[in-house]
């Protein structure tokens, strides 16, 4: 494949670079949101925003602001400058502890955000969602899910988390996990749809299966009036936003690897890491299979989807599928270093890829 870039950065993120025009916007592990031209990779700006790796799962750019989630907080930059408008909190990550415990912060690692013109979505662990002002920072309405029902607290909630919003329409959609005992095990996974304008809560599906711990770490997909989750032990569901019922389950019945990344839409067809070293393609509306693809192990960031290329790390390398097939067209480790860690999920703009590598960012033309 042509490189046409490779610019060094401190340490690693997990966040997907986002790309406006000419510019992208990459995390470092060190605290700094970096703004390159997309054609030479030189930095036009630099934002050190924190000693915090840039830990969410993506960058986000809207209507000329950057939003980039950090370990414990979230912070808003002005997309030309850099220059920061604000920073929020979510609330804590538990509430309602017994005496001599304290609360830790509701962090964003790994937790996917969405925008919309004047707000952007920001999940977090304590279960909260919050829809924080584009340009100001400030809190329109902060989402939590209360007393649950089942639980064996006396009194409170135990430890939840959500790990990712999406924006469809009037509604927001956020998955989450959530602890049914102190010790996590057994815990649950949800998906909630919350009034996009209101912050008031809809609806909450408990997915059909217990496990323990963080049973889910990637954002919702919405296909016509499906909403598709992908849980973190393999498991897909297409739920109904009318009615709430599980319409379609795909579950590989020998997966045994974790699958980090969510699933993913292109057109009608749907992409996932099955749990068993392998990629399926399926069909949104019913879950049908269309093809599956082997690979080495599993995905370790979420999956790039494009019109030719389904593209995503193992963690030491970068795969790329032909999108209609799954047959593997190329595989690549990173130039430059000695350790081979991918650690963000890839972007795509006018048949570019960008990624965080171990140090440094990277771009090519798509293979």
């Amino acid at each position: 494949m042509r490189g046409r870039w490779y610019q060094p950065q401190s340490g690693w993120a997990w966040a997907r670079p986002a790309v406006s025009g000419n510019v992208v916007y990459f995390g470092d592990g060190s605290g700094e949101v970096i703004a390159r031209d997309v054609g030479t990779g030189n930095r036009k700006w630099t934002a050190n925003v924190g000693q915090e790796p840039i830990d969410g799962s993506n960058l986000l750019v809207q209507n000329g602001v950057v939003v980039a989630p950090l370990l414990t907080y979230t912070v808003g930059l002005d997309a030309l400058t850099g220059r920061e408008l604000w920073r929020f909190k979510a609330p804590d990550d538990t509430v309602d502890l017994p005496p001599g415990y304290t609360a830790p912060p509701g962090t964003v690692a790994i937790s996917h955000i969405d925008a919309d013109d004047q707000t952007v979505y920001i999940p977090a662990w304590g279960a909260s969602v919050s829809a924080v002002d584009l340009h100001t920072g400030q809190a329109r309405w902060v989402w939590q899910p209360g007393r649950i029902d089942g639980d064996t607290a006396t009194s409170g909630v135990f430890r939840s988390g959500s790990m990712g919003v999406r924006v469809s329409g009037d509604t927001i959609f956020a998955t989450m996990w959530h602890y049914v005992i102190r010790s996590g095990v057994p815990s649950e996974a949800w998906l909630v749809a919350i009034d996009r304008l209101a912050g008031k809560e809809l609806w909450r599906v408990r997915l059909p299966y217990q496990g323990g711990g963080t049973l889910i770490w990637a954002a919702p997909v919405v296909y016509q009036n499906l909403v598709i989750v992908h849980t973190l032990s393999a498991r897909t569901y297409a739920i109904d936003r009318t009615t709430h019922a599980v319409v379609w389950e795909f579950t590989v019945p020998d997966a045994h690897l974790s699958t980090v990344a969510g699933a993913e839409l292109y057109g009608d067809v749907l992409y996932v890491d099955g749990g068993d070293e392998q990629i399926h393609a399926l069909r949104a509306r019913d879950g049908g299979v269309i093809w599956n693809a082997p690979f080495p192990t599993q995905a370790t960031s979420g999956l790039l989807v494009t019109q030719r290329r389904v593209i995503f790390p193992n963690g030491t390398d970068l795969i790329f599928l032909d999108r209609e097939t799954g047959r593997m067209v190329a595989g690549t480790g990173q130039p430059g270093t000695h350790d081979g860690l991918f650690s963000s999920a890839a972007a795509f703009s006018n048949g570019l890829v960008f990624i965080t590598a171990a140090g440094a960012a990277w771009c090519f033309d798509e293979p």
